[in-house]
């Protein structure tokens, strides 16, 4: 697939969460690295949607607009990369011993896309460098 025109980074699904409503556990070099931004230099999985519906449903993330408004406005801004059969197959077939499919789509993501990838999750920092996958914290 390569790289997309103007996105630069995808963000894992705790950082658009984070930089939401808790700025202060994304790290130093993040918050720095979103302060810089342009518009259409992040992406997002689609899984990261259903992601942050869950966690809406469940009460972990709390609003007062309705959760419909709440996610359409958490993701504004993003480009959304959705699933394709290069991404599917790559989560598949993906040699880590990791079974949360929604990491396994992230990655596979960052990886098909050639993405930074922003996530504080070790295990994802475990696979920095294999297949050209780089991930940020």
């Amino acid at each position: 697939m390569g790289y997309l025109r103007q996105v630069k980074y995808l963000l894992d699904t705790h950082v658009v969460e984070w930089a939401q409503h808790d700025v202060a556990r994304l790290s130093l070099k993040v918050r720095n690295l979103l302060a810089e931004i342009h518009p259409g230099d992040l992406a997002i999985s689609d899984v990261t949607l259903s992601e942050l519906a869950r966690l809406v449903r469940s009460g972990a993330i709390r609003s007062s607009q309705p959760p419909a408004a709440w996610l359409a406005a958490a993701v504004l801004g993003f480009e959304i990369l959705p699933v394709s059969p290069a991404i599917a197959l790559r989560a598949a077939y993906l040699d880590w011993d990791h079974r949360d499919s929604c990491d396994r789509h992230i990655v596979a993501t960052a990886a098909e896309h050639r993405l930074p990838l922003i996530s504080i999750d070790g295990k994802m920092h475990d696979l920095t460098g294999i297949r050209g996958l780089k991930v940020i914290w």
